[in-house]
């Protein structure tokens, strides 16, 4: 899908779907093709490659939207920075608004809501226009047909679980609506199931496009939905049909150029540059604002900056094992024990970013503001850039994972725990483990042997050799694990607030507690509320869904 998505993109986009007006789903784009020029397989395609080229959150549309950072597939001001994974980064007077959704000063004005509002129900929108080109064409082979149909129904079930995830009282919206001012005194749930059941029932095993949905993809995001809902039952039927793929050797295959699509990628948002597009648009743009700044070969911009709390959570025992240890305040000495994985996922001073250099204070935009810490999971080694756009050094063909293995099975190993299966949850854990052992962040980009001699980092990680007796002691180190593999993937507030309520809670405000003593602005926080477990629907979706001056859609409670 490198070639596909992304080239076909550039005639769909700027053709089939070239704006979205203010009202998401209520006005026709201009610039659009009529059905007729859509209705065979050809012009499906292009319907389909639009509703795809969403999953970034990025459609060229400057304008319509404050910027095109709170669309981002990969959700890391909402999924991240609202945790104890990150900081907004950057400086105090740089998108103040990033600063607000870390510090729960939530307000259903936030423009960055709602761009993301905006983008998810566009790409509704996109889903939904391609699945009526495909009823109207009644002369589509049978294979041809489950599997258009089959892409349509997971990305429409996508998009709508973005939504669910965020607001949970959203509405569902279906191909053959022609009022879109949908209430939302509904529980979406399960359409969403329907979606994704029906997709997987359509969708092969396998296709000959890198990127395309398939029966896997279909399974693994309808056994993550239900983990949402935590009906872990359900979860587990959806789970155990994932099967097919297996982890990449080294943790940080993938997210390189060679190893991106490899056997653990399961879904993903597909990126690429020098495909001929204007402005490289098809790279990993709503990422872009997270690379290091100034004094980097980056130059900007800073933003994503991991907390000390994340760092230390990679910590390590003499044995290898989580030290569990979150007082100190200082990047860990290079004879301190630490998890090879923080050397992949967080940029620290001392350590070689990925080919670059070895990361130093001058990459760090205001280390009195946010600490001296950079995001690097989807920054690029050199020779993977482009040499175009207002800053050539940030769009890279680096694909953003939405769902892979290691996600999979560390939901199966959270099953196991609930069930009672401790051991078969330890087993799941320590292959996770076993596979952060094999490769290093050596001197430049090619990972090395954990047991090559370093004189940057005391690498040391382990399995859990003893038995796993005690359910609650399980759990944590499941959610742990979890924690440590997915770092800055934007799945964290979402797996917070799954875990419970109350869970939630004091695991919020104990970080916000401590980081206020090591960051100054973040004694302005609020305490995290059940309110919190939702965000708060955009003042403008709710002004736009008006019906003589009343509007359909109303509110989350709390705000």
């Amino acid at each position: 899908m490198k070639l596909f998505i992304k080239i076909a993109a550039i005639c769909c986009i700027s053709a089939l779907f070239l704006t979205c007006s203010e009202e998401f789903l209520e006005t026709a784009p201009q610039g659009t093709l009529n059905s007729q020029s859509l209705a065979d397989e050809n012009g499906i395609n292009l319907a389909l490659v639009s509703a795809y080229s969403r999953l970034d959150g990025w459609a060229s549309d400057w304008g319509a939207v404050s910027n095109p950072w709170g669309m981002s597939g990969s959700n890391w001001i909402f999924g991240s920075v609202s945790t104890d994974d990150a900081y907004k980064g950057s400086e105090p007077t740089d998108f103040p608004t990033f600063t607000q959704i870390e510090l729960y000063q939530w307000q259903p004005n936030q423009p960055d809501l709602n761009d993301k509002f905006l983008a998810v129900y566009d790409g509704i929108r996109r889903a939904n226009e391609t699945i009526a080109l495909i009823n109207e064409n009644l002369d589509l082979a049978d294979d041809v047909r489950d599997r258009l149909m089959g892409e349509a129904k997971f990305l429409r079930a996508h998009y709508h679980m973005e939504a669910w995830k965020f607001w949970k009282a959203v509405p569902f919206i279906e191909e053959d609506q022609t009022d879109f001012k949908e209430p939302n005194d509904q529980d979406i749930f399960p359409l969403i199931v329907a979606d994704f059941v029906e997709a997987e029932s359509k969708l092969p095993t396998s296709q000959a496009d890198l990127g395309r949905a398939t029966k896997g993809a279909a399974n693994a995001m309808l056994g993550r939905l239900y983990m949402l809902n935590r009906d872990f039952t359900n979860a587990a039927a959806a789970l155990n049909k994932v099967t097919g793929y297996s982890l990449n050797p080294c943790f940080h295959d993938m997210f390189s150029f060679d190893g991106e699509n490899g056997p653990e990628m399961i879904f993903s948002i597909q990126a690429s540059v020098g495909d001929g597009v204007p402005d490289v648009q098809n790279g990993n743009f709503s990422d872009r604002l997270a690379f290091p700044h100034a004094g980097s070969p980056f130059g900007c911009c800073g933003f994503h900056q991991p907390s000390q709390n994340l760092v230390n959570a990679y910590r390590t025992t003499e044995d290898g094992l989580p030290a569990l240890d979150n007082s100190s305040d200082e990047n860990p000495g290079v004879d301190e024990p630490v998890d090879p994985r923080i050397d992949w996922t967080i940029g620290r001073d001392g350590i070689d970013y990925l080919g670059h250099g070895e990361h130093n204070p001058t990459w760090i935009r205001d280390r009195s503001w946010a600490g001296e810490y950079s995001a690097k999971k989807f920054t690029y080694a050199p020779g993977e850039g482009n040499t175009v756009s207002w800053n050539p050094a940030h769009l890279n063909p680096i694909n953003v994972p939405i769902i892979r293995y290691a996600d999979v099975l560390l939901m199966q190993a959270e099953i196991d725990v609930e069930n009672g299966n401790l051991e078969a949850a330890r087993a799941k854990v320590n292959q996770i483990r076993e596979r952060a052992g094999n490769c290093a962040q050596g001197v430049g980009a090619t990972p090395v042997p954990l047991d090559d001699e370093s004189t940057n980092a005391n690498y040391v990680v382990s399995t859990y050799d003893t038995p796993w007796t005690d359910a609650n002691a399980a759990r944590e180190a499941v959610r742990l694990e979890r924690r440590l593999e997915l770092a800055l993937e934007g799945h964290r507030w979402f797996d917070l607030v799954r875990y419970g309520t109350d869970y939630y809670k004091s695991t919020m405000n104990a970080y916000l507690d401590r980081e206020q003593q090591r960051r100054q602005y973040m004694q302005a926080h609020n305490n995290v509320e059940d309110k919190h477990t939702r965000y708060p629907i955009p003042t403008q979706a709710i002004l736009l869904s008006q019906i003589d001056g009343v509007p359909t859609l109303q509110q989350n409670p709390g705000y």
